[in-house]
């Protein structure tokens, strides 16, 4: 029953596709270009194969390389080299400097340029934190005190049902990737979905990383059968949620005062399963990232149907949207503003 509610987006969006006049498909595939065919396409296409996964190799063998020298240097001085990459990214890559700058004025159209200037900078510059602790991640989590994690394990022990995983609502602020280890390794098993990345040899060593703290990835595209599982064997499943969506694949909230198309995929699971939902949002404070919890989100006790149920998942995605712009007002300048958060309009 549950993997059957979690698809209703699934197959009304097949139907819709299905109720496209035949005439119309076949005007639509007109003028397309058909790869060509023959020895000589074949050739060129194993090529073009060998060709990327070489370049993939390469740019695999350089990863590692560059992570090893950055590992065997101090934690201070690779932040200081990755801060300083991102701020000169941040001077030249001038489309998504525009981006953050116009999320910025969305969200804060009281600020002055200078304010908002000085929080582009430092947005980029955070790219570069991330990264240097994420490489650094094993010996950070070993020095994390445990009274930093206090109140994240009690509110997730007494959230946790019959054994159960906790649904766990997050966002792309401060460094979300220490959060995810640090649960995983200090609380118990988290899984995160995951977005394959474009070089499969980077893709699976990043898994590995998260892997060797008991965390685990779902890719997209994935049944939610196992994610479903993941929850009943007591498997916590983060959920970021402040992602922008395309045209049909989520629900409008308000965001900052704008519409925003967003995941319904959270509230989707904790209508399924009656699991509750924790807020948890990592933030940086001084040199250390913590947990910042909220409170409960629990779903409506009914089994709902039809427009009752519609309307319940618009309503918790709300919510869970609210507890993430929370989070974002009391740490602007931790945020990705670089995402196009409201790409997608009504």
């Amino acid at each position: 029953m549950a993997g059957a509610q979690l698809q209703d987006g699934v197959a009304s969006d097949a139907k819709v596709r299905s109720q496209v006049p035949g005439g119309a498909r076949e005007r639509a595939t007109q003028g397309v270009a058909h790869p060509p065919t023959g020895p000589h396409s074949l050739a060129r296409s194993i090529l073009e194969t060998l060709a990327k996964g070489g370049g993939d190799l390469l740019v695999y063998g350089a990863l590692r390389v560059v992570w090893a020298i950055l590992r065997g240097s101090s934690l201070e001085r690779t932040r200081g080299v990755l801060e300083s990459i991102g701020g000169l990214v941040g001077r030249v890559d001038r489309h998504h400097r525009r981006i953050v700058a116009s999320n910025l004025a969305i969200a804060f159209p009281h600020w002055d340029e200078q304010a908002r200037e000085r929080v582009v900078d430092v947005s980029f510059r955070n790219w570069g934190r991330l990264a240097a602790e994420v490489i650094h991640a094993p010996a950070l989590i070993a020095a994390t005190r445990d009274d930093s994690w206090q109140q994240a394990a009690a509110a997730a022990a007494a959230a946790r049902k019959d054994r159960r995983g906790l649904l766990v609502l997050t966002a792309h602020t401060g460094n979300f990737e220490m959060l995810a280890r640090c649960w995983a390794a200090r609380i118990g098993p988290l899984a995160v979905f995951h977005r394959n990345l474009g070089n499969p040899y980077v893709d699976g060593f990043l898994r590995r990383e998260r892997l060797a703290v008991k965390m685990t990835t779902l890719g997209r595209g994935q049944s939610v059968r196992d994610a479903l599982r993941l929850l009943a064997g007591g498997t916590s499943i983060a959920v970021a949620l402040d992602q922008n969506q395309r045209p049909g694949h989520g629900v409008f909230v308000a965001m900052f005062g704008r519409a925003a198309c967003t995941s319904t995929i959270l509230a989707r699971l904790s209508l399924a399963t009656g699991t509750p939902v924790l807020p948890v949002f990592a933030a940086w404070q001084r040199s250390e990232t913590v947990a910042l919890v909220g409170d409960l989100i629990e779903p409506p006790p009914l089994r709902l149907k039809g427009d009752a149920r519609a309307r319940a998942i618009a309503e918790l995605t709300q919510r869970y949207t609210t507890a993430i712009e929370a989070a974002v007002r009391r740490y602007p300048e931790q945020w990705n503003w670089a995402h196009r958060r409201w790409k997608t309009r009504p």
